[in-house]
């Protein structure tokens, strides 16, 4: 199936959500607290009413999956995953890698992926068949086949220490030959485009990972949870180069 409409759609509703962003970034009001601490802005809210307003008129009969809305189904089986403001705490602070992250399922599979970074003058976007692309130029995951060289980056060490899977990720991020803390969706793009080879999430949701699990499948890497099942939807993520994935894996079984 095609899907170039579709790609067309969410590239605009990124570019137009990530204006906003930068329109807004010197007007912050109130800066709201969600249950799990995290901060929660008017323009999350506005960004994601924005983009799944420009894509319903499209594509009426789609369902949506957003982090400030919550889910709601379709009847075309199809979801639009959106993260409206990734990265809310560097928006906040003037950090520029916040982005606008909006992926299509279909079957259970990410088949479009968009990662906007405004601030960055980023736009990363993946589709199924079609291959990834940073500004216009075809990326490609990394070559690189054994962690001992592997730069990585990674985030849920801190907030998981004391769990199985937190002092594993410890342990694996000693195995690579650098490691980097966590840079936002500007970690996903570093993996698709061969900057980094390996990145691992302990703490992701559909909406903050969906998207790059396209762009990095279609760069030619592999994405799944840390026990190897091929979904944005279990709360941990791993995407790599695809050579060093069960390396990577291999450090989460029991």
């Amino acid at each position: 199936m095609v899907y170039d409409k579709e790609l067309a759609a969410a590239m605009d509703a990124a570019q137009r959500a990530g204006l906003l962003q930068m329109e807004s970034l010197s007007k912050l009001k109130e800066i709201e607290l969600k249950s799990d601490r995290s901060p929660v802005t008017e323009v999350d809210r506005r960004c994601e009413s924005l983009i799944i307003d420009l894509l319903s008129k499209k594509f009426s009969s789609d369902g949506f999956l957003g982090e400030e809305t919550g889910s709601h189904d379709g009847q075309s089986g199809r979801k639009w995953i959106i993260d409206p403001l990734d990265g809310t705490r560097p928006f906040i602070r003037g950090i520029p890698t916040h982005s606008v992250l909006i992926a299509l399922e279909d079957e259970g599979e990410p088949v479009v992926g968009v990662i906007y970074l405004p601030a960055m003058n980023l736009t990363c976007w993946g589709c199924r068949g079609m291959g990834a692309y940073l500004n216009g130029e075809k990326i490609h995951v990394s070559s690189v086949n054994s962690l001992d060289v592997a730069m990585g980056s990674a985030l849920g060490f801190l907030e998981r220490a004391d769990t199985f899977e937190g002092k594993r990720l410890f342990s694996l991020m000693r195995s690579w030959d650098y490691s980097y803390g966590f840079m936002d969706a500007y970690s996903y793009v570093c993996v698709a485009a061969g900057k980094l080879d390996i990145c691992v999430n302990l703490l992701d949701k559909a909406w903050d990972c969906a998207s790059a699990a396209c762009i990095v499948s279609e760069a030619g890497g592999k994405y799944s949870d840390i026990n190897g099942e091929r979904s944005v939807h279990k709360g941990s993520f791993v995407i790599s180069n695809g050579l060093i994935h069960e390396a990577v894996l291999g450090y989460f079984k029991k």
